[in-house]
């Protein structure tokens, strides 16, 4: 908005970062900005995971066309990530599906029943114990490494669980684990337009007669 230029203009504010946008809001503000002379958003804070990654179907393209950072939020996708729960163990104690079960997004019921869940968790683990690491350095180490990403923001509930955290950036994950990790954690989509029927439409040729 002109609001938001003229601050940051007067460095009242550093730049414009936006929240969980879609595609073509990500665009249309962008494309405004740069109409009117204005500051363009340089930051987006999406929700990335190994456990949620369907942004990258368009909104990853779009932030690097634009040439805007991501800073995912919930990168342990609310602990699961961590290796703290079990297949069919009801979750219980001080974690944020033991304190509730049916919380927001991450609830434990519809995750427990995916199979795509625990082939990620499966493989986390047996990266993390090779690696001599925990689970939620190898996911963090992951993110970090994934197009457009420039920063995580961490959720730690304490000092300890930062720190652990913070250790991620002393992870290095060879092509072959990134590889693994991105077929485990594939994320499932429409064939049409971004599953395979999609793709083959996009990439067909064209035969032209004279």
């Amino acid at each position: 908005s002109s609001r938001a230029h003229s601050l940051s203009d007067k460095t009242a504010v550093r730049d414009m970062r936006q929240l969980c946008h879609t595609t073509p809001r990500i665009i249309r503000r962008h494309a405004l900005a740069r109409a009117n002379g204005f500051t363009p958003p340089v930051t987006l804070q999406p929700q990335y995971s190994l456990l949620v990654r369907e942004i990258e179907s368009e909104i990853v393209p779009a932030s690097l066309d634009a040439n805007i950072g991501l800073l995912p939020w919930s990168p342990l996708a609310g602990g699961w990530l961590t290796g703290k729960y079990k297949r069919d163990t009801d979750p219980t104690g001080a974690t944020r599906l033991g304190d509730n079960p049916e919380r927001g997004m991450e609830a434990w019921e519809p995750r427990n029943k995916q199979e795509r869940t625990w082939l990620i968790l499966d493989t986390l683990e047996e990266i993390a114990k090779a690696k001599g690491v925990n689970q939620a350095q190898v996911a963090l180490a992951w993110l970090e490494a994934q197009p457009a990403v420039t920063a995580v923001i961490l959720g730690a509930r304490n000092t300890d669980q930062l720190a652990d955290n913070l250790g991620a950036a002393s992870v290095e994950l060879t092509l072959g684990e990134l590889k693994r990790l991105d077929t485990a954690s594939a994320p499932v989509v429409a064939d049409y337009p971004y599953g395979k029927a999609g793709a083959d439409q996009r990439h067909r040729d064209i035969n032209v007669r004279s």
